[in-house]
């Protein structure tokens, strides 16, 4: 009996095979998005808890770890959204024309008027924009999620990216 057909059936030690083997994946990505060991350690004990309660769902067609990084990452970014806590480290350094070095103050000028041009997306894409740059879907998991083309996502995502910086250059 495989390792996934067994977990799927309940098998106990199946679920502590799957544990042992993915728990540090989980949790680096848990600590990637929180910053917080012992935040990333109550939310591995939450994915491993819904991936068990949604065993009977899961697809014998994709790898278990695939799945199980797809639920993290939904699970991850549901509770930060519910904390309010989001992360935009990644796409502020891309967008950022300046150093904080050289003046810290207009750094959070800067991130300010970068989340209130967020906020002012149109709904789809901020909505695809937050699942791509903030919650770190790729385009295809997005594609996939959405039951849209990837060629739309990577429209909408240049999009809210040509907005963003027309709203930050002109506040």
């Amino acid at each position: 009996m495989s390792l996934l057909s067994g977990f799927k059936k309940g098998d106990k030690k199946a679920l502590e095979h799957i544990y042992l083997r993915y728990y540090k994946r989980v949790y680096l990505l848990s600590l990637h998005f929180t910053g917080s060991p012992p935040e990333a350690e109550d939310l591995v004990h939450d994915i491993f808890l819904r991936l068990y309660r949604g065993r009977d769902k899961l697809s014998d067609e994709v790898p278990l770890e695939a799945q199980l990084v797809r639920i993290a990452k939904f699970h991850i970014l549901d509770t930060l959204k519910k904390k309010k806590n989001i992360y935009v480290t990644g796409f502020v350094s891309e967008l950022q024309t300046f150093s904080d070095d050289e003046d810290p103050e207009n750094g959070i000028i800067y991130r300010k008027k970068l989340l209130r041009a967020m906020e002012a997306l149109p709904a789809k894409c901020k909505e695809i924009f937050t699942l791509y740059r903030l919650e770190g879907l790729t385009r295809g998991e997005i594609a996939a999620y959405k039951n849209i083309s990837v060629k739309t996502v990577e429209n909408q995502i240049s999009k809210a990216i040509r907005i963003i910086r027309k709203d930050v250059e002109s506040m």
